[in-house]
């Protein structure tokens, strides 16, 4: 569970989404490339890393998360070592950070949820959210100190220091503390029983949960991962534009703490449903006000919605829909997460025009987060009806 923590700890999405929000402002000043553009590339890649999650999880299904996650620690450093190297202008560093970005795209929760989904039958919600909770010390710590080394040495060394970085950790805790879980560990029974990614396709409830995953993180991440530009905006140092990144990661600490030992006693439907509220509330404040302590208060609601559903999206999956094809409607439920994380941010500073439309801009991405717990409190309307037409037909 811990050397799983530690990889996540160093995922690309750390480096490459969350970490890549105390770039955008110094390569800007760097570079005078046009900010909405810089700020932009978090889009593709997220829609990188979500369109290599199913194919990851299919290779963790056939191959194991251990033999995946060997090769991955490698290939995300070589990729991230070399956005530092190439990027001499704005094409390259676009080219360059997607290719960093599907050289990383193992490194994500895929695998280190397989190995706790596997592992753990009993206080899984507990587990995850242990596992998970690295996610908020790497968003609370790595940004900070990505900030630190381009003050000291600029923005290409810094990208160069967190790839070798990666490496020395994950690779280690791949080879020699990551074991792949018995199959007789599964959620249900035998690793074999479960649905099959076309049954579960077929399901309203696979379509709701989808759709709840995407809008809450767009939502939410749209609103984190954005908080160091709209505080440089607002007058802030970049020293405190970069500590609201802690904040975020420090709420998401705490709700993976707290939600994954929730997900275990309490109904875990409506309990996520009452989570994704957060970033509607985080938005609200937001726009209610242009200082800057509203948005240190918002960052704190944006961790808590990250942060809930990281442990969510692995607990309801297995609880649905089994073991028998987990590795890939994990990943399938992970790309919608990543498509998120990706085109939200990147949606927010189009609408905000450079700081131009901020109270549009939270305004629609309040709208649009109040989407994703209908579509959950509907998923568990149409869950409750199936298992009682079972009971009707039995």
């Amino acid at each position: 569970m811990l050397g799983s923590g530690l990889g996540m700890y160093f995922s690309i999405g750390i480096v490459l989404i969350y970490g890549f929000s105390v770039f955008i402002v110094p390569i800007t000043a760097d570079t005078r490339w046009d900010r909405t553009v810089v700020a932009a590339v978090v889009a593709p890649i997220a829609i990188v890393n979500g369109l290599m999650s199913p194919v990851v999880g299919a290779l963790t299904d056939r191959f194991g998360p251990r033999r995946v996650l060997v090769v991955s620690s490698v290939s995300m450093a070589t990729g991230l070592v070399g956005v530092g190297i190439a990027s001499h202008d704005l094409t390259t560093f676009i080219m360059a950070v997607v290719v960093a970005s599907l050289m990383g795209a193992a490194q994500t929760g895929v695998p280190y949820t397989y190995v706790i989904v596997g592992w753990f039958s009993s206080r899984r919600g507990l587990a995850l959210g242990t596992m998970l909770a690295f996610v908020g010390l790497g968003i609370a710590t790595v940004p900070p100190f990505l900030a630190f080394l381009i003050s000291a040495w600029g923005w290409r060394f810094a990208f160069m220091a967190a790839g070798l970085a990666s490496m020395a950790a994950t690779l280690p805790v791949a080879l020699f503390v990551i074991r792949d879980p018995p199959a007789s560990h599964g959620a249900v029974g035998r690793g074999d029983e479960g649905y099959t990614v076309r049954q579960a396709v077929e399901t309203a409830s696979f379509w709701l949960m989808l759709g709840a995953f995407f809008l809450n993180y767009f939502a939410a991440a749209a609103g984190s991962i954005s908080l160091p530009v709209v505080l440089s905006d607002r007058g802030a140092d970049p020293a405190r534009a970069a500590f609201v990144m802690s904040l975020v990661g420090l709420a998401f600490i705490g709700m993976r703490l707290g939600f994954g030992a929730l997900l275990d006693r309490m109904p875990p439907v409506p309990l996520t449903s009452l989570a994704f509220l957060a970033p509607v509330v985080g938005h609200i404040i937001l726009l209610s006000s242009d200082g800057l302590v509203p948005v240190y208060v918002s960052a704190v609601f944006f961790g808590l919605a990250t942060g809930a559903e990281g442990d969510a999206i692995g607990y309801l999956l297995a609880k649905r829909f089994g073991m028998r094809s987990f590795g890939k409607l994990f990943g399938i439920n992970y790309m919608a997460l990543t498509f998120g994380a990706g085109l939200g941010p990147a949606s927010l500073h189009i609408v905000a025009a450079e700081g131009a439309h901020y109270l549009e801009a939270f305004t629609v991405f309040a709208c649009i987060a109040t989407i994703a717990p209908v579509l959950l409190i509907l998923d568990g309307r149409t869950q409750s009806l199936t298992a009682r037409d079972r009971g009707a037909y039995a």
